[in-house]
């Protein structure tokens, strides 16, 4: 086995082993040697040959693999076994390292062997070279006899020596030599020829196109620049009038945000519009000279790339598009182009099953931005009564009409952007351009001309999401602006408890009339509907979220927190608003009675006299009005849910007083006149009051008990319930006594009070109040709070609460001192005083109360 040296020095000089191995010399020893000229010219011989370094590396791999090999296996052998396979694995190895070690020193002089082998190599090869050229030489000598010489050509050296060139070359030698180049000077002259030739053509010939009335000529060429579409350089190979025009580029104005990633962008062919529209100029051309009906080649030109202009912006659009509803707008966005037809564009929005009904109708995809290219409307003829018939039918008359319909633009954009709010009637907004760079102004130049259903797209910086920004954004305004409608029109919220604002990028919160175009334009402030709905204590911010489309309700951060409107309320109003949003007024009155409901209840554990009562099942709290099963209903869903027999009993079930299901649906239909929700009720007990009705009755009469019972309606309604021991079934009560309370001067008269003590502000009062803080309120505005108070657009206090309970007291100690007076036969009247303006007026109003 042959083997090579691991290392080859710069000199040729192989080394083993770190020992330097002489070049080989005529003498033997060491030197230059002169056969070749330099050893690195003698071929390299490498064939059926191994380096050292690989063979040492598989014998030791070998060994190392074959000793693993035997470890694993001699623990399964017996001694006699181990000792026989261990000895042959030692002679084994001792052979190959033995092979190994003579074949290392045999490499020492590996150097000398190759360079004898390279020698031999060249030798070889000089004796190929040498055999080649015989036998060319003999070839040659073998083709010489047949080879003459030609006579010499004294004429044509004769004329090459007297005129200095050869003349009798093809003429076709000289097409093919490249003119000498032309110098600065010649090439200014000549620039200036085709531009004035390119002047004189515009000027005295064929017609531009309004849209390409902005040009510059100059270098020889016309640059020609649509703003908003594209800039064309054209130019004239020759002379002649009829020699179509020349493209030098075409530059397409259209493009996508060069913020938005490469995904979002197309590339235009370029090189292929400049083609298509070259083809297009030399048809015109030929069909100029044939028929003077055709366009000229300008207004052809331009007709062409005008629509190709629109169809990159469509496909620019719908490229976008189409990534957005892969990504952020994903479920929420809706892209349809047909392939067949790439100049109709469909963008839906707001496609989510979650949707407000408020922008969709079930099956009704009516958010829809359409983009379709279509004809221009053709300009009618002039109107020229006064000329004669001759004249009208003048070839030069008939020309002009020509002229005037081929010099305008015959292709447009249609944009219909359809948006239904499900609150009043589809809105459907309408524009056609005919050219691309209208589209990047608004129809109107003021914040309050604007149009709610309006679209801006530049298109130098085509940015669908910006697009789709505009659009929900003007949506989400339409709706709120409805909504805010539904609201005034109800008359249950006047126009000061609804506002419409606008929150800016800044944080600064403006009305409509403050915003400026630039914020109307780009979308940047975010439209809010504010509801009060208590005066100056409460207001919820509703908004429309422009990804899904879906109403938003939140607690307003104009006013503190507070601890009535829970989580859970604010997310029922907003799914039923989501819903049925033309019932925004019913709904923001029912969360409105819930809270009043809510802050009595909260206000019974501060009071002093009154406890309130649950009922047997507690129920979870929901907004009135989203639960309108009344007691009965709920009694007969229970008894068809239920197969088994149950115990008879006739306590109401649901019910906060252990008294028989009849009554207890006679007190809920008392309230309205109808079936009430159960959950705009609430009883409170009186305390202090057991044995009253004991000592007022007659001899032997049980002990009754004396509830408040509170209803919701239109406004609070308050009521004073008796509850007798049944006379048979010892776990009912019956109801023996329903009075009905009026509050109104009541609470007047504790707002009076309140006022003159000092516990009560000015500015608490209504908002309609045109006089200072420090002013006294009139009795008219201390009527109003009261009744605002009744109807939930402010909260009640505790001492209001705590008014009522003394009222109730003060009523039944007043029927038993009656009682009394009675059974004694003490002869007794009722002097009702004036009202009083003192800190106690109440009083004189408790008295007015229990008559």
């Amino acid at each position: 086995m042959h083997t090579t040296n691991d290392q080859l020095l710069p000199n040729g000089t192989q080394a083993y082993n770190g020992e330097i191995a002489e070049p080989w010399t005529q003498n033997g020893a060491s030197g230059d040697t002169n056969l070749s000229g330099s050893d690195a010219e003698l071929p390299q011989v490498d064939a059926k040959m191994i380096p050292l370094s690989i063979t040492i590396s598989r014998l030791i791999t070998y060994a190392y693999t074959e000793l693993v090999t035997l470890v694993d296996t001699l623990p399964a052998r017996t001694d006699a076994d181990r000792r026989s396979e261990i000895l042959k694995y030692t002679d084994h190895m001792t052979d190959m390292l033995t092979k190994l070690l003579v074949l290392v020193r045999w490499a020492k002089h590996a150097p000398q062997i190759q360079k004898c082998q390279n020698i031999i190599a060249y030798l070889d090869s000089q004796n190929r070279y040498f055999d080649c050229a015989v036998d060319s030489i003999y070839a040659a000598f073998m083709s010489m006899p047949g080879v003459r010489m030609r006579n010499y050509d004294v004429g044509n050296a004769a004329e090459i020596l007297s005129t200095g060139s050869y003349q009798r070359l093809p003429v076709a030698i000289k097409r093919m030599v490249p003119p000498p180049k032309l110098s600065k000077h010649q090439v200014r002259e000549t620039l200036e020829a085709i531009s004035g030739i390119i002047r004189r053509r515009i000027l005295c010939g064929e017609p531009v196109p309004l849209a390409m009335r902005r040009y510059v000529i100059k270098n020889g060429r016309i640059v020609f620049t649509v703003p908003g579409e594209f800039e064309a350089q054209l130019t004239l190979l020759q002379y002649e009038d009829n020699i179509p025009w020349h493209i030098v580029s075409v530059r397409v104005l259209v493009a996508g945000d060069s913020l938005l990633p490469s995904e979002q962008q197309i590339a235009v062919n370029t090189r292929q519009i400049v083609e298509f529209a070259q083809q297009i100029l030399v048809g015109a051309s030929t069909q100029n000279q044939d028929s003077s009906a055709q366009p000229p080649q300008l207004v052809q030109l331009y007709d062409f790339l005008h629509q190709q202009c629109f169809t990159v912006l469509l496909e620019t659009v719908y490229k976008q598009a189409s990534v957005l509803r892969r990504a952020r707008w994903e479920n929420l966005l809706q892209v349809e182009m047909a392939p067949g037809n790439r100049s109709l564009l469909v963008i839906r929005y707001w496609t989510s099953s979650r949707v407000v009904a408020a922008t969709s109708q079930p099956g009704d995809k009516s958010n829809v931005i359409t983009f379709q290219l279509s004809a221009l409307p053709v300009p009618r003829p002039i109107h020229a009564p006064a000329l004669s018939d001759e004249y009208k039918e003048d070839a030069e008359f008939e020309r002009i009409e020509n002229d005037r319909r081929n010099l305008i633009p015959k292709i447009g954009l249609t944009v219909t952007w359809t948006a239904n709010s499900g609150l009043a009637a589809r809105k459907v907004w309408t524009r056609t351009v005919s050219h691309t760079n209208e589209l990047a102004a608004a129809t109107g130049d003021t914040a309050e001309s604007i149009a709610d259903f309006d679209l801006v797209l530049d298109p130098s910086s085509v940015n669908t999401e910006q697009l789709l920004r505009q659009v929900t954004w003007r949506h989400a305004r339409s709706i709120l602006k409805s909504l805010y409608e539904l609201m005034v029109e109800s008359q249950q919220f006047n126009e000061s408890a609804v506002e419409l604002l606008y929150t800016a990028a800044s944080g600064v919160t403006k009305s409509e009339s403050e915003l400026t175009v630039e914020e109307v334009q780009m979308c940047t402030a975010i439209p809010c509907l504010r509801a009060w709905y208590r005066q100056g204590e409460g207001a919820v911010d509703i908004t429309v979220d422009t990804y899904t489309g879906r109403v938003v309700v939140r607690a307003s951060e104009a006013v503190a927190a507070s601890s009535s409107l829970s989580e859970a309320m604010v997310g029922q109003l907003t799914d039923q608003l989501n819903r049925q949003p033309w019932r925004i007024a019913a709904l923001l009155v029912d969360m409105r009675s819930s809270l009043a409901l809510a802050d009595l209840d909260c206000l019974v554990h501060k009071s002093l006299g009154l406890r309130a009562q649950t009922s047997h099942a507690a129920q979870p709290r929901t907004l009135p009005g989203f639960v309108v099963s009344s007691v009965s209903q709920r009694t007969e869903s229970a008894a068809h849910v239920s197969q088994q027999p149950q115990p008879t009993s006739n306590i109401a079930t649901n019910f906060p007083l252990r008294i028989s299901q009849q009554e207890a649906d006679a007190l809920v239909r008392g309230v309205s006149g109808s079936e009430n929700p159960l959950s705009r009720i609430r009883f409170y007990m009186v305390e202090g009051t057991e044995g009253v009705e004991e000592q007022i009755g007659p001899a032997g009469s049980t002990c009754g008990e004396w509830y408040i019972m509170v209803a919701m309606t239109d406004r609070l309604q308050f009521r004073l319930v008796l509850l007798n021991p049944h006379p048979k079934d010892p776990l009912l009560y019956v109801v023996a006594q329903v009075i009905l309370l009026q509050v109104g001067r009541l609470f007047s008269s504790v707002a009076r009070r309140l006022l003159m003590e000092g516990n009560l502000s000015r500015a608490e009062f209504s908002g309609e109040t045109q006089g200072s803080p420090s002013s006294t309120p009139s009795e008219r505005e201390i009527t109003e709070k009261a009744d605002a108070m009744l109807t939930g657009r402010t909260s009640i206090t505790l001492d209001y609460l705590n008014a009522l309970a003394s009222m109730c007291r003060a009523r039944l100690a007043l029927r038993l001192l009656q009682t009394q007076l009675t059974r004694w036969k003490i002869p007794y009247s009722f002097r009702l005083p004036s009202f009083s303006t003192s800190p106690h007026g109440h009083r004189a109003a408790v008295s007015s109360e229990l008559s």
